[in-house]
C-alpha cells in the first residue's frame, strides 16, 4: 500500500513543466548533437543557433505555463506559496550563478567592445545573450527537471553514435559524407557532427564520466549493459580524438572516482569492472587498425601507448582480478572495514600527489633549469615557453600580459564578454610568422579566457558555481548516489578547460549537468526518483 501511495504521489507531481524539461532535454542529448546544415563548417553556428531556438523556446514555455498556474483562480491559495519557494529558496550555487551573470552584464556596459561582448561574435559565441541562456536555463532545470529514465538514456545511445563515428572518422571512413571536399589538414583535425579533436575531446569528458557512473551507480540490468556498451564507445572516442586536454579530463576523472568509490565497497567493485571494460575496449581501436592497415590520422603519444603498449595487457588483467576479487569476497568483514577504506584512501592520494610533484618537478626543471636539451614532443608538455601546448603558451603568456595592463575596472570586469580577439590584436602578426596562424579570438584555457574577457570577478563567480555545485553533489551523493552520475561530467569537464576553450557545442552540457546536480541537491529528503 505504501509503493502504491508513493507512486500515486509521484504520478500526481509531475506537470507539465516537468514534461516541457524533460522534452527539451531529451532534444538536447539526441538531436542537438547531430544536427548540421552544412558539414563540418557550420557545426558551431548551427548548434549556437538551435541552442538559442530551444532554450528560448523553453524559457517562453515555462514562464506561460507558471503563470497560468499562479493565477489559477480555483487553486488552492497554498499552491501559490509552495511555488514562491520552491523557485526563491536559494542555494550557494545559485547565488554564485545569479553573480556570475550580474558581472556578465557590468562586463558588457564598460566593455569598449560592447556588441561584441552581447553576442560574443568576435569570440566563440560566448557573449552575454549566452550566459543569459545558460544561466535561465539552470534555474529552469534546477527546478523544475523529473527524473525519468529514457532521457539518460538517450544520452547514452547518441553517445555512442557520436563516439562511433569519430573512431570512423579516425580511419577516414566517412559514412554521412561530411567530410567530403575538404583538405586533409582539416580532415586530419575535425571528427563526427561534433568539430575538431579539442571538442570531441570535451564531448567525450562529458560523455565517458556520465557513462562510467551509470554503470557503476544505476541497478537495472538492462541500463549496466547499455552504460557498459556507452563507456566502450566513449573511451575509443577519447583515444581517437587525440587531444591532451582530454587526457587531463581522464585521468583526474579515474583519480576523483578512485577516491570516492573506495569509501564505498559496493561501488568500488562496479567502478573496476568499468575500468576492465574501458581499458579492453582499446584493443577493439588495435584490431581495427590491424584490419585497416594502419590507415589512420595517427594516434597521439598517451593514445598509442593506451592502445598498443603491452602494459595495456597488465592494467586490464588488475582490473580484471580486483573485479573478481571485490566481487567474491564482498560479504566479508574485511572488505567493508574502516581500516581498509583509509589505507586505500591514503594509497591513492598519495599516488596522486606523487603525480603531480613529479609533473611539476620536470615542468619546473625543463622550464627554468634545463633549457636547452632537446625532449623532442615532450617539450610541448614539460618545457613552458611561447611554443608550450600547441603554442598556448604563447597565448597564455602574451594574454596575461595584456591583462595586467589593464586599469582596476577592466582587471575586475574584463575587456568584454567573449572578446579575447580585441585584446589580443597586437600578436597576429608575431603569431602569423612564428606559428603559421593568421589570429585567434581565445587564449585556450577557459578559465584564463573568463579571466581576461569577464575580469577577477567574472573568473570568481564562475568557478564558485563549480565549486558549490561539486561540494553540494558529493554532500548529496551520501544519501543519494544518483548525484554522481550528474556530478562528474562537471569535475571532468572543469579539468579540461583548464588548456581548452568554451564553445556553444559541448559547454551547454557543462550547465546542463550542473543545473541536474542542483535539481538533486534541492530535494530536502533525497530518495531514487529515476524511472
Amino acid at each position: 500500500m505504501a509503493d502504491k501511495k508513493q507512486n500515486v504521489q509521484k504520478k500526481s507531481s509531475y506537470n507539465m513543466r516537468h514534461s516541457m524539461v524533460n522534452y527539451y532535454l531529451l532534444v538536447m542529448f539526441t538531436f542537438f548533437e547531430v544536427f548540421l546544415t552544412n558539414q563540418y563548417a557550420s557545426a558551431r553556428n548551427d548548434k549556437f543557433y538551435l541552442y538559442i531556438s530551444l532554450t528560448g523556446a523553453l524559457i517562453i514555455s515555462i514562464v506561460v505555463i507558471s503563470l497560468s498556474y499562479y493565477l489559477d483562480k480555483n487553486a488552492p491559495p497554498q499552491n501559490r506559496v509552495v511555488e514562491h519557494k520552491k523557485f526563491f529558496d536559494v542555494s550557494s550555487t545559485d547565488i554564485a550563478f545569479l553573480c556570475f551573470f550580474a558581472f556578465a552584464c557590468i562586463t558588457t556596459i564598460v566593455s569598449d567592445y560592447k556588441l561584441d561582448s552581447l553576442t560574443g561574435g568576435a569570440g566563440r559565441d560566448n557573449g552575454l545573450i549566452l550566459l543569459f541562456l545558460y544561466t535561465a536555463m539552470y534555474f529552469i532545470l534546477s527546478r523544475y527537471y523529473y527524473f525519468k529514465n529514457y532521457v539518460l538514456l538517450a544520452f547514452l545511445v547518441f553517445g555512442c553514435l557520436i563516439s562511433g563515428l569519430a573512431v570512423l572518422h579516425f580511419f577516414y571512413i566517412d559514412p554521412l559524407g561530411i567530410m567530403t571536399g575538404y583538405s586533409q589538414d582539416v580532415i586530419n583535425d575535425f571528427g563526427t557532427t561534433i568539430g575538431n579533436k579539442n571538442t570531441i575531446a570535451s564531448y567525450m569528458c562529458v560523455f565517458l564520466p556520465f557513462s562510467m557512473m551509470m554503470f557503476v551507480v544505476q541497478k537495472k540490468r538492462y541500463v549496466k549493459i547499455l552504460s557498459a556498451v556507452s563507456i566502450a564507445f566513449a573511451y575509443c572516442g577519447l583515444l581517437v580524438a587525440g587531444s591532451n586536454s582530454g587526457y587531463i579530463g581522464f585521468f583526474t576523472m579515474l583519480f576523483v572516482m578512485a577516491l570516492v568509490c573506495v569509501r564505498k565497497p559496493h561501488l568500488l567493485r562496479w567502478f573496476f569492472f568499468a575500468l576492465t571494460i574501458m581499458f579492453t575496449s582499446g584493443l577493439l581501436l588495435k584490431a581495427f587498425s590491424f584490419i585497416m592497415k594502419d590507415k589512420s590520422k595517427g594516434f597521439e603519444r598517451i593514445g598509442e601507448m593506451l592502445v598498443y603498449s603491452n602494459k595495456i595487457y597488465v592494467i586490464i588483467t588488475l582490473c580484471a582480478v580486483i573485479t573478481c576479487l571485490l566481487f567474491f569476497y564482498k560479504d566479508r568483514k574485511f572488505v567493508n572495514s574502516k581500516a581498509l577504506k583509509n589505507t586505500l584512501t591514503a594509497t591513492i592520494s598519495l599516488i596522486g600527489v606523487i603525480a603531480v610533484g613529479v609533473f611539476s618537478y620536470y615542468l619546473y626543471y625543463y622550464t627554468f633549469v634545463d633549457t636547452t636539451s632537446d625532449i623532442g614532443s615532450l617539450s610541448q608538455i614539460l618545457r613552458f615557453d611561447d611554443r608550450w601546448g600547441t603554442h598556448r603558451g604563447f597565448f597564455w603568456i602574451n594574454g596575461m600580459k595584456e591583462f595586467f595592463d589593464f586599469d582596476f575596472i577592466h582587471i575586475m570586469f574584463g575587456s568584454g564578454c567573449d572578446t579575447f580577439y580585441h585584446v589580443f590584436e597586437p600578436y597576429f602578426e608575431e603569431l602569423s610568422i612564428r606559428f603559421n596562424n593568421g589570429s585567434t579570438n581565445c587564449i585556450h584555457s577557459e578559465f584564463l579566457n573568463y579571466l581576461v574577457t569577464q575580469g577577477v570577478l567574472g573568473l570568481l563567480s564562475y568557478l564558485a558555481i563549480l565549486i558549490t555545485s561539486v561540494y553540494r553533489s558529493f554532500k548529496v551523493s551520501l544519501k543519494n548516489e544518483l548525484a554522481l552520475i550528474f556530478v562528474f561530467p562537471v569535475i571532468t569537464y572543469a579539468a579540461q578547460s583548464v588548456v581548452n576553450i568554451y564553445n556553444p557545442i559541448v559547454t551547454p552540457f557543462l550547465f546542463i549537468f550542473i543545473a541536474l546536480s542542483e535539481c538533486l541537491a534541492r530535494e530536502s529528503n533525497p530518495i531514487n526518483r529515476l524511472e
